[in-house]
């Protein structure tokens, strides 16, 4: 791939549109480092957007090909222009000029993530503290517990954890969501929570919890009953 071919999507790259510096900023001459503008500020996140206000497919259809999307600093500008060019033809589409939150952009993607999460790909790892997903691919891929949040292994959950350590704002966003509280919404990790029973990273962190403690109480219990059976082989040695 050259130079001039973008990873990420007409929407961010317009030659004839000059960008804010931020947006600027989250462009790389290695495109496929373009991590915010791929994963959360994406045509796809837009497109729910659009759902959201009322948008019919039709007409997302038929303007999304035409959306500019500049992320600034501390929020988002998406334009999709009133009428467009089609075959020497000036034809009239639904258009917008909106500054939008990131809140906004972060909400949708938590959403998508959690619609797509199947726990039913999941399988128990080699501890308690560990899940194994399987991805669309057939590629495994391990899912690691922790007390405060959750990993994993697969090309998505890091393209995310990279896309919000380009962008502070939208990680204090993620942090300020009362669902996620700064956890990465990838639908493997929303798949372990549903694996596990909680809706909410307050719920995972007491549901962790209790399955760490599960676990322990049933680790002593077998060190307990092996005890017992060596002492009771080395009693009838010496009786």
């Amino acid at each position: 791939m050259n130079a001039t071919q973008r990873f990420s999507a007409k929407a961010h790259t317009r030659p004839n549109y000059n960008y804010s510096n931020f947006h600027k900023s989250l462009l790389h001459e290695n495109n496929r480092e373009d991590y915010a503008l791929r994963h959360i500020y994406s045509l796809e996140n837009t497109k729910s957007l659009l759902l959201k206000w009322k948008w019919t497919p039709e007409d997302i259809k038929a303007g999304i090909e035409y959306a500019t999307i500049d992320v600034y600093q501390h929020f988002v500008y998406l334009h999709i222009p009133a009428y467009i060019i089609k075959r020497d033809e000036k034809i009239k589409i639904r258009g917008i000029s909106r500054f939008i939150s990131k809140a906004d952009f972060v909400t949708v993607l938590i959403n998508r993530a959690w619609s797509k999460a199947d726990p039913y790909k999941l399988e128990p790892g080699d501890s308690w503290d560990e899940l194994i997903a399987k991805g669309n691919t057939g590629d495994f891929y391990e899912v690691k517990l922790y007390q405060y949040e959750i990993t994993c292994t697969c090309h998505a959950y890091r393209g995310l954890q990279k896309a919000f350590d380009q962008d502070a704002a939208a990680t204090k966003q993620l942090i300020n969501n009362p669902i996620t509280q700064g956890q990465i919404p990838d639908k493997h990790i929303f798949a372990a929570w549903k694996y596990i029973g909680a809706e909410s990273q307050r719920q995972y962190e007491y549901q962790f919890a209790e399955r760490r403690d599960r676990f322990l109480q049933e680790e002593r219990r077998t060190q307990w009953e092996n005890w017992q059976e060596d002492f009771d082989d080395e009693a009838i040695l010496t009786c």
